[in-house]
């Protein structure tokens, strides 16, 4: 039961949190401090979320999917320019399915992952986005390389550089996922293309949706390209569970997997 107080007088923090203090008995103090006592109440219940937003990334969900802590962001090679030309490379394109190892080296990941979504001037990419919003991700899974650790990693366009999200490769994370075809499992490096729709406009759902693939479709191509410039083989894939890629991702809600594009050496043929 509250006290009579001649005046009002600020409620003063209580160990543990809340509020203890006189309140005047006209029913405005009373109410202010119901209000203060909420407002700790909501924020110790949206601290975690909001922080995870912040964060961009999955909060506790994503690291559960593998059960590693994060690590340190790794800075990846600058983009060079190569001796092939674009005629070259479209004319050469083509999709490899029987790929082989070795796997991937950092400066060969780096270049694939820098032209689908690296930046090629401040602020603004190597693919065309609708309002420059860029709704994609990109993550890299491979299998380990004497430069390139085994591993799960989401691509950072601004700072160029790789955040490990887990330990597991292709085979382990991948090739588990029922019905996933086998040369995808059995590819040395899959780069997942993710997309976030609504990022672009929540007014207008069906054409957002309609940009983010049409953004998917223009970066998948920048990366078979270059991997073609590099004498690497690639493929597409859409015909699987992406729902179950974007699970074992652990992406956040309102992100989604959009296609699959395994790489590496072309097997010499029999």
């Amino acid at each position: 039961m509250y006290r009579v107080s001649p005046s009002p007088v600020n409620p003063t923090p209580r160990k543990g949190g809340g509020f203890s203090g006189y309140f005047p008995v006209d029913g405005r103090g009373i109410m202010e401090g119901c209000l203060q006592e909420a407002a700790v109440v909501r924020a110790s219940l949206l601290r975690p979320v909001l922080l995870a937003a912040l964060l961009g990334g999955g909060g506790p969900t994503a690291w559960a999917q593998q059960g590693d802590p994060p690590r340190a962001s790794l800075a990846l090679p600058a983009p060079a320019a190569g001796p092939a030309t674009l005629d070259g490379a479209l004319k050469a394109r083509r999709t490899t399915r029987e790929l082989a190892g070795p796997a991937l080296s950092l400066g060969e990941a780096a270049q694939l992952l820098w032209s689908a979504q690296g930046e090629n001037r401040p602020g603004r990419r190597t693919v065309p986005s609708a309002h420059a919003t860029y709704p994609l991700g990109l993550y890299l899974v491979a299998e380990g390389s004497p430069t390139l650790v085994a591993g799960t990693y989401r691509y950072q366009p601004g700072a160029h550089a790789l955040r490990p999200v887990g330990k597991q490769g292709v085979a382990a994370l991948l090739g588990a996922i029922q019905g996933m075809q086998p040369w995808i499992g059995k590819a040395p490096a899959v780069f997942v293309v993710t997309g976030r729709p609504l990022k672009i406009s929540r007014r207008e759902p069906a054409a957002s949706f309609d940009y983010t693939f049409w953004e998917c479709g223009a970066a998948s191509q920048a990366l078979l390209l270059q991997a073609e410039a590099l004498g690497l083989g690639a493929g597409t894939a859409s015909g699987v569970d992406l729902a179950a890629v974007g699970a074992a991702l652990g992406l956040p809600s309102g992100e989604k997997a959009l296609v699959l594009l395994p790489v590496g050496r072309i097997r010499p043929s029999r």
